[in-house]
């Protein structure tokens, strides 16, 4: 019973302080892309407002921060990386909404 209570108290504090750090969610992930807009992806998005849990993505749609890879429109197109949901039907497909995700500095 003790060790459970340890535990516990273990998970709780690592939550808190990983809340306190903004660090559930991920934070944004910004992707600079050249004539288009850059793109910013939303973990707080795709985790709190859509209910998504980590392993729902990484390792295999996407790796972690420490082993970053770039995503690119040929991705998409290959059902990898955003177009592995944002095909029409689990998500809005990219094809057809370019502006949601890309984003111009309008100067």
């Amino acid at each position: 019973m003790r060790k459970l209570l340890v535990v516990l108290s273990l998970s709780g504090i690592f939550l808190f302080t990983g809340i306190a750090l903004g660090r559930i969610g991920g934070g944004d992930i910004k992707y600079e892309v050249k004539r288009v807009g850059e793109v910013i992806f939303s973990h707080d998005t795709h985790v709190e407002l859509m209910g998504f849990n980590c392993t729902q993505c990484h390792p295999i749609t996407f790796l972690t921060k420490e082993q970053h890879k770039t995503a690119k429109m040929i991705h998409r197109r290959q059902s990898q990386s955003c177009g592995t949901c944002h095909n029409g039907k689990e998500a809005f497909d990219l094809r057809s909404n370019c502006y949601i995700c890309h984003k111009r500095e309008v100067k």
